[in-house]
């Protein structure tokens, strides 16, 4: 990482410059909304809501579910399927392959 001031070569944790002093700015990763299907119920549009937004995952559904009933039900189905369709699924972690070696004996 360089510093934005002087052009100095710093470590990724240093959060000041070693030359010039200045305070070094890392951008954080910006959100992105995506369904949590670890957490999933039905297709983890709520539980992606609740990370996105940073509330709990069972508050969100909860509310989710009464504004479903408050509205007679249809508006908040429709919304939740059109959120499962076009809300990306968050990406697939690759399990590692372990290869075994046999065992001389």
């Amino acid at each position: 990482m360089y510093c934005n001031a002087c052009g100095n070569v710093i470590a990724s944790d240093d959060r000041v410059c070693s030359r010039c002093g200045k305070v070094v700015v890392v951008a954080a990763a910006p959100r992105k909304l995506v369904r949590v299907l670890a957490e999933k119920k039905i297709a983890g549009v709520c539980a992606g809501l609740a990370l996105y937004f940073g509330l709990d995952v069972m508050l969100l559904r909860i509310l989710c579910v009464f504004l479903t009933l408050a509205t007679g039900g249809c508006p908040g189905v429709i919304t939740y399927l059109i959120a499962w369709i076009f809300v990306p699924s968050e990406p697939e972690l690759k399990a590692a392959v372990v290869v075994q070696q046999p065992v001389a004996g």
